[in-house]
């Protein structure tokens, strides 16, 4: 470790080695400033598995970025704003899934709404959003690729490492699944 020593008194000396790609520069960068970015994320989101991964996400990103990197500039800062970024990206996916989520049911309820004054409209709500939280983490993530990353099925297929043709298999095996869920909660709750 002959950047231990240098790592206190000059991260930016060492941010200029990682520039050319010095590895073992870079993982002496990291030992100096990686405590900050993980307590600045955990206390953004109170919650040490998710500041863990957006701080370790920050600082390969920072490292694939280097050459973007400013001499002069204070890395601890610069890697700090690659961390809020990535929390900022991650905070607005999961927003977006949650909206997609949303739109995916009431778009469902208004393909078998027959009137605006529908009396079983709420329980279609209500039956939907628990078919759809009934499914498997990969079935939640492809119907978010699809509709609320707006992929279609070769789009979805490539994310998830599928021929297109497999992919629009599952979704319209899920869309079954979802129908006959709903309407058979609908039907235990009526009976």
């Amino acid at each position: 470790m002959r950047y231990a020593a240098r790592m206190a008194d000059d991260l930016d000396a060492l941010m200029a080695l990682a520039q050319a790609g010095d590895a073992e520069a870079y993982a002496a960068v990291v030992r100096g400033v990686e405590h900050v970015v993980r307590a600045t994320l955990l206390t953004a989101t109170a919650d040490p598995a998710l500041a863990d991964d957006l701080a370790a996400d920050a600082l390969v990103h920072a490292w694939d970025r280097r050459d973007q990197y400013r001499p002069g500039t204070s890395p601890r800062a610069w890697i700090l704003a690659i961390a809020r970024t990535r929390l900022i990206d991650h905070q607005r996916r999961v927003v977006r899934r949650e909206r997609h989520l949303a739109e995916i049911i009431r778009t469902e309820l208004l393909r078998h709404r027959p009137a605006e004054d529908d009396p079983n409209l709420e329980p279609r709500r209500r039956a939907l959003e628990h078919c759809v939280a009934s499914l498997e983490e990969p079935e939640r993530h492809l119907i978010s690729l699809v509709y609320a990353e707006g992929l279609d099925s070769a789009g979805a297929g490539d994310a998830l490492n599928l021929r297109p043709e497999t992919c629009r298999q599952r979704l319209c095996r899920l869309h079954r699944r979802l129908r006959s869920c709903v309407e058979r909660r609908l039907a235990g709750v009526a009976s």
